[in-house]
This record gives C-alpha cells, structure tokens and sequence, in this order.
C-alpha cells in the first residue's frame, strides 16, 4: 500500500509544460500556487460523486477525465480560456495502481486544453473527486448567462440527450455504443465559447439539462423565451430535453448574428416564463437534473 504523500507524487506534475504560457509561477509542492496574470481570473467548482454523477464502476481513467471535463464547461460557458485547476480526490482505494489510471486520464484533458494542474488534495473516504477551475478572457469580453436581449435566438451547438444514451448503454453493457464517450468522457465546448464570445448576449452550459439551465438564463437576464420543440436536436426523445450531462452552449445572439453552425431553437421575449410551441404534438414539463 502507498503512502498519500507517494500517491500525491502521480499527479505532481501533470500540465507542467503549460506553465509558463498559463502564467504559472509556482504549481503543486508549495502550500499555494502562484499566478503571474495581469487579467481576469474566472474560476468554478464542481463534484462529481460516485453513483451520483459517475458510475462506480467506471474505469478511473474515465473518472479522472470527467471530473475536470465537467468542472471546464464552466468556462466554456463564460467565452474563456482554461489554464488551469486543482482536484480533490476522495476514495476508498489505496491501490496504487487504480491512482495512476486515473491520473491518467487526467492527463489526457490537461493535455487535450493545455491547462496545468496547480494543486489538491488526497483523502480516504466515500469516492468523490472536486475540480476548480481556473480560464482568462480570450479577448476583453467575458460571457454571462444575465444579457440576454429581446428579440435574440435561442441556440444550441448540438443534439440533446446524448449523455442520457450513453449512460442507458452503460447500464445495458453495450460497450461498442457511441453515446458512451458522450456521458464517460464529455468533450466541454472550450472552442465553442471562444467563438461566439464576442457576438453572443447571454450564456450558460447545460449540465442540468437544456430546459432547465435555459430557464436560470431568462431568469437572470429578466427575459422569457418562446421555443418550438420541433426545432431541438434529439437523440432518443423529446424528454432528452430535461436530460442533464450534455454540456453543451445554449447561449442567445442577435439575429443578425446566426448561421447554421449553429440549431435556432427559440427567441428571447419580454414576457417571462418559457412558452413551449410544437406542430408534432410534443408536450413537456420542464424539470433538470436534480441534485438533492
């Protein structure tokens, strides 16, 4: 069995080489990081549980992946720049080997964004990992999800309830699936932000669902919006708009601003409240992923 302070040493320098372009001074070894920016920092958090937002069972290559994707579609959403992040690993393994796997697959994101690991924590306990993020604007502008305009579209960049497949095919053992990378390893929309960051209004990932995360984007920006089910991608059926994991962009432009790069699903209106409209009969409740 490994010591923690051996088990530390696995992940001591993942995204090292990153460090002079994300302006790191200082990463992992010090009781702090040190940055060296003279921008803006933008920063969140996420928890990704066993059995509540991974399976258990999944190999750790893929459960170190996804707790940093997921933590990452933040920025995404914020038109920014990944440079970095800290993780957390709780976990009842002191294999070890299960630790390299999943540094591993740590690895493979840091390498995927260019983004450096600048420290963390390991613990025994219920398995758990906790990712904060770090990104910079790409330009002077940075997105929120509270400037949505009247009169913008609504957007999405791709089908919705492909994670929610993945994770049916997961729990079926259809391991030649193609929804599996969607829900084990979700790509966040990094390049996707950046480009739309500078005409875009308004922005928000949808990790809780399509329905459910546009809602908090018309509630903050103090807007409704008027969507046609029939014009939303699905994957399997009209609820994959309830179903969260996706991370994808739903973000709002201006008219003027849209092509079709891009899936139209709606507009932004003054009146508040999300108003649903189908021509197929299709008919849902809004409702996200809930937590609780």
């Amino acid at each position: 069995m490994s010591t923690e302070f051996e088990l530390i040493e696995i992940f001591q320098h993942i995204g090292a080489e990153y460090y002079k372009d994300n302006g790191i001074i200082t990463g992992p070894g010090d009781d702090c990081a040190i940055f060296d920016l003279s921008t803006p920092i933008v920063t969140s958090v996420d928890s990704s549980v066993a059995d509540i937002h991974f399976p258990s069972n999944a190999s750790p290559e893929d459960i170190g992946y996804r707790a940093v994707a997921v933590a990452l579609s933040d920025i995404a959403a914020m038109g920014c720049r990944p440079i970095a992040f800290s993780l957390s690993v709780s976990s009842p393994i002191t294999n070890e080997s299960w630790y390299k796997k999943l540094a591993y697959g740590v690895k493979d994101i840091a390498k995927e964004f260019q983004i450096s690991l600048i420290g963390g924590d390991l613990t025994k306990g219920p398995l758990n990992l906790n990712a904060i993020v770090f990104g910079t604007p790409y330009s002077g502008k940075i997105l929120m999800r509270n400037n949505a305009q009247t009169g913008d579209y609504i957007c999405i960049s791709s089908s919705v309830g492909r994670a929610k497949r993945g994770l049916n095919d997961w729990i079926n053992n259809k391991k030649d699936s193609e929804y599996l990378r969607d829900y084990l390893r979700p790509l966040p929309k990094i390049e996707l932000g950046k480009n739309i960051v500078n005409f875009a209004s308004a922005s928000i990932d949808t990790s809780d669902g399509l329905m459910a995360d546009l809602e908090k984007m018309l509630k903050a920006s103090n807007r409704g919006g008027l969507i046609n089910l029939d014009d939303i991608p699905i994957t399997t059926d009209i609820n994959d708009v309830n179903s969260g994991d996706d991370y994808d962009l739903c973000f709002t432009i201006p008219k003027d601003k849209f092509n079709n790069k891009f899936f139209k699903i709606g507009e932004v209106t003054e009146d508040l409240g999300i108003k649903l409209i189908s021509n197929k009969g299709y008919d849902v409740v809004i409702k996200g992923y809930e937590h609780f």
